[in-house]
């Protein structure tokens, strides 16, 4: 098969999202303790990370939450002291992975085509992006919210797909997580790539739908992978170089 095209997911596919997020909110659960918040680190960090999965990590009100489960009132001195420390936590963590960089130029400049397909909120994907560096190496990038989708969707795909003027068959998706990357790509007919990275690393799939077509240890890994696909007569290593 002619692999035309390799798409990514974001989150722990091109950077550790899963240590940034689980370090900027104990920092920020820190600082609000420090600021008053009359509960130990402990409790409130357990109670933040329930909120996230309640109401999503795009959520606005994550702080004014906690303070409303812990049975506390409204309090902008220690709001605002956990606002300042996600913030300025968050940058430092927000890195790509060792081989992210590399292994996107070296795609790029093999001849393939890259996208990335993700959930979430626009801006703060094309952000993440940014900071990351690695904005300017993808020919599109589709973020659930432009398609007024609330999370993965096969239309994201087939979206990016479209924009690539590539066919499914076409393409290949790199992604961390079982329940909604790789089900997605699945059920979108993309050749699925299963990441091993972050919180998601140890979870195995409940269905075949969830079941990837490869899985990798390292993104830098993914040549190992096209080469299987292209099969042997494809130089995945050096394509389009003279």
């Amino acid at each position: 098969m002619k692999v035309r095209c390799v798409l990514f997911g974001l989150e722990d596919t091109l950077y550790d999202a899963s240590l940034q997020m689980n370090t900027v909110r104990l920092n920020a659960v820190k600082a609000m303790v420090e600021a008053g918040l009359p509960t130990d680190v402990e409790t409130a960090y357990r109670v933040l990370q329930e909120i996230v999965k309640q109401h999503g990590p795009d959520y606005t009100r994550h702080f004014d939450r906690l303070l409303e489960r812990l049975g506390l009132r409204w309090n902008p001195r220690v709001i605002a002291a956990g606002v300042v420390a996600y913030r300025e936590t968050s940058p430092a963590y927000l890195k790509p992975f060792p081989d992210t960089i590399p292994t996107l130029l070296r795609l790029r400049d093999g001849g393939y085509t890259l996208g990335v397909v993700s959930e979430g909120r626009a801006v703060k994907q094309w952000q993440k992006l940014i900071q990351l560096s690695v904005q300017h190496l993808f020919s599109t990038v589709v973020v659930s919210e432009e398609l007024d989708l609330e999370g993965m969707s096969p239309r994201l795909f087939e979206k990016a797909l479209g924009d690539l003027g590539a066919r499914a068959g076409e393409a290949v998706f790199v992604g961390s997580r079982l329940e909604t990357d790789i089900l997605c790509a699945n059920e979108a007919g993309v050749t699925s790539v299963r990441i091993r990275k972050g919180e998601s690393r140890v979870e195995e799939p409940r269905s075949a739908k969830m079941t990837p077509r490869y899985e990798i240890g390292s993104l830098s890994e993914i040549f190992q992978v096209l080469k299987r696909i292209e099969g042997p007569a494809e130089e995945v290593s050096g394509k389009g170089q003279s």
